[in-house]
């Protein structure tokens, strides 16, 4: 056996501490969004555990710990002259801002609701068979609807829909689009409010998504979407839409060479594809060396996105990072495509990719 170097193993220990850390916090920052404390402790400004517990009725003794333990994480910022807590317009934005681009609690509630998995993926490693999005149960869908919420709500009909050529004009003047993965239908209502007299198919194969999508549809009070399961009814296998969307769905899917052929088949000879997927390098080495959070989206692809892609017994498991850029363009050119392009859309998380089918 090799010898132990001492400094070397008080620094995994440290390592594996702040791992660990990090894993409870996941669920302590649930605790804060779903009882408002960040929320208040912002708008109050600096304050004590006795005000804050007071502002929300809850226990002091509970609240106390919990602000402790996000100063002691980092949080959230403690002035010690004074003993008071306060929340930074930073962390505001990562931790409660909806509507800010750096909003980021969604992957919370996702870590947390996928937790409960690790008995199940046990058993996925010995015969290779993952787990669909519905067996994480409602609080995963409903932390990664919140994850993504931001660029299709308030960047998709802006900024991305103009790059597509004439087809803002098309939807405004009555056209017909698949929100292929819709997910909660954040993009498709999206969508459906700006181009009222356009028809959209928002498809998924998660019923506790579909759940999501009706509840939101009802109260963004839109009439022109239709909800599909395709695992009911598949998307048409004659050209019917004028335009396809796919918002981090073909490197989740276990079929996505079929999903590919099915989009292609069931878009219009003038139609587009404006699909979205994860932002990775090629190769592994690539993204351990130079990609910024592939500890995330390696962590995210064991727990949920391989799952779903491995959720069948010949499911291709392509994993969170598995759709690289070369690899859409030979699979869509594979299925019929005549044009490929990568829209010039800034973003952290993804690439935008245009396909056109004639």
């Amino acid at each position: 056996m090799a010898a132990v170097d001492q400094e070397k193993l008080g620094d995994f220990l440290k390592q594996t501490g702040g791992m660990v850390t990090a894993g409870f916090n996941c669920a302590i920052s649930v605790l804060g969004d779903r009882l408002g404390l960040f929320k208040t402790l912002y708008e109050i400004g600096p304050c004590d555990s006795v005000r804050l517990a007071s502002e929300l009725k809850l226990h002091e003794r509970w609240v106390r710990e919990w602000l402790q333990h996000q100063a002691c994480v980092g949080q959230v910022e403690y002035d010690s002259d004074d003993n008071v807590f306060a929340l930074s317009a930073e962390a505001h934005a990562v931790l409660v801002d909806v509507d800010h681009p750096a909003y980021l609690m969604g992957a919370y509630d996702a870590a947390l609701a996928v937790f409960p998995a690790v008995e199940k993926l046990q058993e996925a490693f010995r015969t290779g068979l993952g787990m669909s999005y519905d067996e994480h149960g409602p609080n995963c869908a409903c932390g990664i609807e919140r994850m993504g919420a931001f660029s299709k709500q308030h960047r998709l009909v802006p900024e991305m829909l103009p790059m597509i050529p004439q087809m803002p004009e098309r939807l405004a003047s009555g056209a017909v689009v698949a929100d292929v993965g819709c997910g909660g239908a954040l993009s498709t209502i999206a969508m459906a409010q700006a181009f009222p007299n356009t028809r959209f198919v928002g498809y998924d194969t998660s019923e506790l998504a579909l759940q999501r999508a009706r509840a939101n549809i009802v109260e963004a009070g839109v009439t022109n979407i239709e909800l599909i399961n395709p695992l009911q009814q598949p998307l048409p296998g004659e050209p019917t839409f004028d335009l396809v969307t796919t918002f981090d769905v073909v490197h989740d899917t276990p079929y996505p060479d079929r999903l590919i052929s099915d989009i292609h088949r069931a878009l219009k000879a003038d139609g587009y594809w404006l699909c979205e997927d994860i932002k990775g390098f090629e190769t592994f080495n690539e993204n351990l060396q130079n990609h910024p959070i592939s500890g995330l989206l390696y962590g995210f692809s064991v727990m949920v996105c391989m799952n779903s892609g491995m959720s069948t017994e010949d499911g291709a498991g392509l994993g969170t990072l598995g759709f690289t850029r070369n690899l859409a363009e030979q699979m869509t050119m594979a299925a019929g495509f005549s044009e490929f392009l990568q829209l010039d859309i800034e973003s952290p998380m993804n690439n935008y990719y245009l396909l056109k089918k004639g």
